[in-house]
């Protein structure tokens, strides 16, 4: 099953980059207003965390570049306080081949409260409106290297994005 998910990230990855570049800008408008967001980081697999990737490290990476970004983090009591209840859904997926290499993938998204319209019919549900994806190889011995060259990189492209329609 990874095997699958990884081939299909390399392929997503090598697609249309303008159909990427046009949803940018109704992305962005979807941060517009927003207090902050509050940051989830997914599970890391027991290989990848025996490797020496820590979650703690991945949040500590995350709340530092939102921080000194002027986004404010919301914790997740604070999030739900706000209509849209946003949050930075953090995940890193690995795949440890028996040569000791990663394949991995690292994803940052934003979900936010949006509403679907139907006549005679109104519903609030979360849904995904920025994502973005990196996949890579890395040894084993520098699986760390994860955070610098794919995690941070994805923040900080969330950081500008947020900052562009909520400057501070």
């Amino acid at each position: 099953m990874r095997y699958v998910v990884l081939a299909m990230l390399i392929v997503l990855g090598c697609g249309n980059l303008a159909a990427v570049q046009a949803g940018v800008e109704s992305e962005r408008e979807s941060f517009r207003g927003l207090p902050g967001v509050a940051v989830v980081i997914e599970g890391l697999d027991p290989a990848a965390s025996g490797d020496g990737l820590s979650e703690d490290e991945i949040r500590t990476a995350v709340e530092l570049i939102l921080r000194s970004s002027g986004i404010r983090i919301l914790s997740q009591t604070e999030r739900t306080r706000f209509p849209a209840g946003p949050y930075l859904y953090v995940a890193v997926n690995t795949f440890k081949n028996k040569l000791g290499f990663y394949a991995y993938s690292a994803s940052s998204q934003l979900s936010q409260v949006v509403e679907l319209l139907s006549p005679g019919w109104k519903k609030q549900v979360y849904a995904v409106t920025w994502s973005r994806t990196m996949v890579g190889t890395v040894g084993q011995d520098k699986l760390r290297m994860i955070i610098s060259v794919a995690i941070e990189p994805l923040v900080k492209e969330f950081a500008n994005d947020f900052l562009t329609v909520n400057p501070r």
